[in-house]
């Protein structure tokens, strides 16, 4: 009898200080998702659609400034053409508030991650549903 299947051998004598293979797996994915989105995040707000800020406006935008604006400045000096992008919230009378571009990127970086998260998710669970007429497997059985 192998060395593995025997029943009076203790469990702390079997274990294995190295996580799972699946456990590494989800890990890679996760830091590749994380690492996607965040240029996502980095690409999309700057060159594309700046505008896209604004939809964080609920989370960091407080009563009596609910007005969201994005402002770039561009400006020339020595090293080149510049442009800073920040967000404003503005009340009613024109009073306003300087946000920043770091609050709104984050904000909008855990929705990008937390939207390709469920979408992977939604995949792994449509991959393993069983399609019909495939018979169900059998779960392995090991003789001991």
């Amino acid at each position: 009898m192998s060395e593995e299947y025997r029943s009076d051998a203790h469990p702390a004598d079997q274990a294995d200080d190295q996580p799972p293979r699946r456990t590494r797996k989800i890990l890679v994915m996760l830091g590749t998702i994380l690492f996607g989105t965040a240029m996502l995040g980095t690409v999309l707000p700057v060159a594309i659609w700046p505008g896209e800020a604004k939809l964080t406006a609920p989370l960091i935008c407080a009563a009596p400034y609910t007005e969201p604006i994005v402002v770039s400045d561009t400006f020339h000096d020595s090293d080149g053409q510049s442009t800073n992008f920040s967000m404003y919230c503005v009340g009613d009378r024109g009073q306003y508030t300087e946000v920043g571009f770091l609050r709104p990127w984050l904000a909008l970086w855990v929705l990008h991650s937390a939207i390709v998260i469920a979408l992977v998710i939604m995949g792994g669970l449509w991959r393993k549903r069983p399609r019909a007429g495939e018979p169900e497997r059998l779960a392995e059985s090991r003789e001991l």
